[in-house]
């Protein structure tokens, strides 16, 4: 099996279990204008909720992800981790691997949360939202680690959950890897996720461990 160097990691839905967070605050302003919607008709991705939304004839959409994107930020210091990412960004760094953290969330989300899980000195990069001037699926953020890195892109491999990851990676020219617990079929759906070609597909995040071996 190849062997990566370099491992770059998304947060949301993949280090973070936000997507139950971002599914709760998008209930609130739906609820409020008295839809009512199971959570695998919602989803957590926005795009997709967009799309949804409007077959609906729902128009107000841009209000309510704002109002939900609102809550979600009041929400987002008592996110927790996935089960393994802890021991699993343990024994990559004991492993020797250079770990960059590649996320579309901001510093001012990221830090603070970076600070109470101790995971500062866990990670040799961090690129954030802002330090990009286009986000995922745009290559920008991938490319920038493995420029920082002075890495080559055959030595990286992208981790993430959503279809704006692997399609960042395709469009940066690298290897990934695309998690999918059993708990995210209600947010995904698996077989558009397949159809991006991920190089590796896994289910518990722990699994990176021996991908990246």
């Amino acid at each position: 099996m190849k062997q990566y160097k370099y491992i770059l990691l998304d947060w949301d839905g993949n280090l973070a279990r936000t997507l139950d967070i971002w599914l709760a605050a998008l209930k609130v302003p739906l609820e409020k204008r008295g839809h009512f919607f199971s959570d695998e008709e919602i989803g957590a991705n926005f795009t997709v909720f967009q799309e949804r939304m409007e077959a609906l004839g729902i128009t107000d959409i841009d209000a309510m992800v704002a109002e939900a994107d609102e809550i979600a930020t009041r929400e987002a210091p008592n996110v927790e981790l996935y089960p393994d990412a802890l021991v699993t960004l343990d024994m990559l760094h004991k492993a020797g691997k250079k770990i960059a953290l590649v996320t579309t969330s901001r510093h001012g989300q990221i830090d603070p949360l970076l600070e109470k899980y101790k995971l500062q000195d866990m990670f040799d990069l961090i690129v954030c939202g802002d330090d990009v001037t286009h986000h995922k699926p745009n290559p920008e953020p991938i490319e920038r680690a493995i420029k920082l890195f002075g890495a080559t892109k055959v030595e990286a491999v992208m981790v993430g959950d959503a279809a704006s990851d692997i399609r960042a990676a395709n469009n940066a020219g690298v290897d990934s890897v695309l998690f999918f617990p059993p708990e995210h079929a209600k947010f995904y759906d698996i077989e558009e996720l397949r159809r991006l070609h991920p190089t590796h597909i896994i289910e518990s995040f722990r699994e990176i461990v021996h991908i990246a071996a």
